[in-house]
């Protein structure tokens, strides 16, 4: 920006169009802290996007709707679990150490840091696959972990975003504190508090081209939505015979390998180069959940051999039952299938049919069983014996064991790649 030619930025033009909270954080999280700000407004909109809006309200929504669902809506009884989500000593000690040292930006990146630590938590945890009374109290520990552990890391927001602060205090029906005397064992939320879902603490912010293209895109799926009408009551009985196969052979003692394992039709919504790894992308992924979020985050390989356009919207296979992996500070919660060459010189994306169901998981046929918990696939060391046998065949067809991968649209593949190994 120059005052000579005129090229600047009016911060009252800014607030028109995006929100208080908004600019602060942006300003806070893009300039040193005395420095030099190369202002960027689609920078600014991915940041609000992906930080506030993905890490920050997704989790504060996902909480308390889950606080809804196994607690009655009321902060719960419960002791601490045996882990914490986070390291608040520590958390709270490298924060003041950065506000004194007038480093805003990495104050505002360990913030989100930790929500992402807290997110990656309470994935692994997996509250929701715990069914039964007997897992009620491991809900509730859960939960009340997660809720404690949002509150005491949303004081370190206030100097940034107080109106998005405010919110996620009325939510958990609990004001702030000064900041050395909250808990370091998470224990400052009173039993019994009512805990509120509302609304998310901020909307998306969509440009004129994503709001044209969701249009064009709407058009397309209602003239989708009519050719494919007669097709609906076939697919429909193809998937119920599908799922009643698969859950037929839960009990089986010789249960297939590959059936273990939950791989998903997946779409991809969002999907951005990583900060720090030259050679990932960090992705969002709507598989399908039931677990109370919106979409999944994932980082792939494939940024030497996709561009972004290529990976937006698109759809692919996402193994989702693997324990959460953290890649140069991101929280990976799954794997996208692609097709190598034995070299590497060449990777592509296995794909399933274009009108394949979000969220459907993939079948071979003749086999069938339930998917196994993401510690079990570990602990079993379930997806290394079942990578050693995915390949590609005739045509680029995704094969298990000579066995076509299928949805109920038809076979996944890759575009060229034959005999290749998948992974």
């Amino acid at each position: 920006m120059s005052k000579s030619f005129g090229n600047v930025i009016n911060p009252h033009d800014l607030l028109d169009i995006y929100s208080v909270d908004a600019v602060r954080w942006y300003i806070c999280r893009e300039a040193p802290y005395g420095g030099d700000l190369s202002f960027s407004e689609s920078n600014l909109m991915d940041m609000h996007n992906s930080e506030l809006c993905d890490t920050l309200g997704n989790l504060i929504h996902r909480a308390t709707n889950l606080c809804t669902k196994y607690c009655e809506g009321i902060v719960p009884d419960v002791p601490n679990p045996d882990d914490s989500p986070i390291n608040f000593g520590n958390f709270r000690s490298e924060f003041v150490a950065k506000m004194d040292g007038f480093e805003l930006e990495g104050a505002g990146g360990l913030i989100m840091q930790g929500y992402r630590d807290i997110n990656g938590w309470l994935t692994e945890k997996e509250p929701w696959k715990k069914k039964g009374d007997e897992f009620n109290e491991f809900r509730q520990v859960v939960v009340r972990a997660t809720l404690e552990a949002c509150y005491a890391m949303a004081h370190f927001l206030l100097p940034f975003i107080p109106n998005g602060v405010k919110m996620i205090f009325d939510k958990l029906g609990t004001p702030p504190k000064a900041l050395l005397d909250l808990d370091t064992n998470l224990r400052n939320l009173r039993v019994g508090t009512k805990v509120n879902v509302g609304d998310v603490l901020f909307q998306k912010i969509v440009s004129e081209d994503e709001l044209n293209a969701a249009e064009a895109a709407k058009k397309k799926a209602v003239d989708y939505a009519t050719a494919q009408k007669l097709k609906k009551e076939k697919k429909a009985k193809e998937s119920a015979k599908s799922k009643a196969g698969q859950k037929s052979g839960a009990s089986t003692p010789n249960q297939p390998n590959f059936t273990k394992m939950d791989i998903r039709v997946g779409v991809i919504k969002r999907v951005w180069n990583h900060p720090e790894a030259e050679k990932l992308y960090c992705e969002e992924i709507d598989c399908g959940d039931e677990d109370g979020k919106a979409t999944r985050e994932v980082a792939s390989g494939l940024r030497d051999f996709y561009s972004l356009k290529d990976m937006e919207n698109r759809k692919v296979l996402v193994v989702c039952n693997l324990k959460p992996s953290k890649l140069i500070g991101f929280v990976s919660n799954g794997m996208v299938l692609a097709a190598k060459e034995g070299n590497g010189g060449k990777v592509e994306l296995i794909s399933p049919p274009e009108n394949a169901k979000i969220g459907e998981r993939v079948f071979v046929e003749g086999v069938s069983g339930e998917p196994l918990s993401s510690a079990q696939i570990k602990k079993k060391k379930v997806w290394d014996t079942v990578a050693k046998c995915l390949k590609t065949g005739e045509g680029g067809i995704a094969m298990w064991e000579e066995k076509a991968i299928m949805t109920t649209a038809g076979a996944c593949s890759a575009t060229s790649l034959v005999g290749a190994p998948i992974s």
